[in-house]
C-alpha cells in the first residue's frame, strides 16, 4: 500500500513540478531525481530493518520512471532524473 501511495505521489510531484516551473526540464529532472533517491532510500531502510529482501522499492521506482517517461517524453529530463537519484 506503501508502495502505491508513493507512486501517486511521485506522479502528483511531477505534475506540480511542470506546472510551477513552465517545463524546464534541467530543474525538474534533477528535484525529481532528488526525491526519488530521498523515497527509495526511506523504503530500502524500512525493509532493510525488517530483514525482508523485497525488490518492491525497486518496482515502484521503476513504474515511477515509467510513467515519468511516458508523460514527458522527454529522454534529458530521464536522464537527468536517474543521474539524481542515488544523490538523493
Amino acid at each position: 500500500m506503501e508502495n502505491i501511495l508513493s507512486i501517486g505521489a511521485g506522479i502528483a510531484l511531477r505534475v506540480v513540478l511542470d506546472i510551477a516551473t513552465g517545463k524546464d526540464n534541467k530543474l525538474i529532472g534533477i528535484l525529481i531525481g532528488l526525491w526519488e533517491g530521498v523515497v527509495l532510500s526511506h523504503f530500502l531502510s524500512k525493509y532493510t530493518r525488517s530483514r525482508s529482501k523485497s525488490k518492491d522499492p525497486y518496482l515502484a521506482l521503476a513504474t515511477r520512471m515509467a510513467i515519468d517517461i511516458y508523460l514527458s517524453h522527454s529522454l534529458s529530463r530521464f536522464a537527468l532524473t536517474c543521474a539524481w537519484t542515488p544523490v538523493g
